[in-house]
């Protein structure tokens, strides 16, 4: 496996990347595109880096991805939503895949300066500090009667 350079991928991105849009409360919220985090991803580990998809759950009009993205045998899931509104809901589960792909990359530091300064540092982290930590899979999905078991097990410090 090819180096992975953790300072590409906690590098902040650029302003002209970020994107603002109006979550709960009407709070804006910065983001970014999925197509740049792959190329975040695709950059900092020269496209060696897997990702997939372990589950999709429709309730009422929620859809929930569950993905896991592994970085340099580093494994990391997460959990993305997208409410269908009557439309597409292809385009529905598209969204909530991609949300979960992002939020999955933050967990490798992708995309943390959009979160705001970290609360212990008043910064953002430096790359060395966010290097990944070996994480054990988990299986994931419903458990059948509706409920959903956590997308990922949070590392003890």
């Amino acid at each position: 496996m090819s180096e992975i350079n953790f300072d590409i991928l906690a590098r902040p991105f650029p302003k002209e990347a970020i994107k603002q849009r109006k979550g709960a409360n009407g709070v804006m919220l910065s983001y970014v595109e999925c197509h740049s985090v792959i190329r975040r991803l695709i950059e900092a580990t020269g496209n060696n880096f897997n990702f997939r998809v372990l589950g999709i759950d429709i309730q009422d009009n929620l859809v929930m991805a569950t993905v896991e993205l592994e970085i340099a045998g580093n494994i990391r899931q997460h959990v993305g939503t997208q409410r269908m509104n009557g439309g597409n809901n292809d385009d529905a589960v598209k969204a909530a895949i991609s949300d979960a792909l992002k939020k999955c990359s933050t967990l490798f530091s992708v995309g943390l300066d959009l979160y705001g300064p970290d609360y212990e540092t008043e910064k953002v982290p430096s790359a060395a500090a966010s290097r990944p930590v070996q994480a054990q899979p988990q299986q994931n999905g419903g458990n059948g009667n509706g409920q959903r078991r956590p997308a990922f097990k949070p590392i003890e410090r």
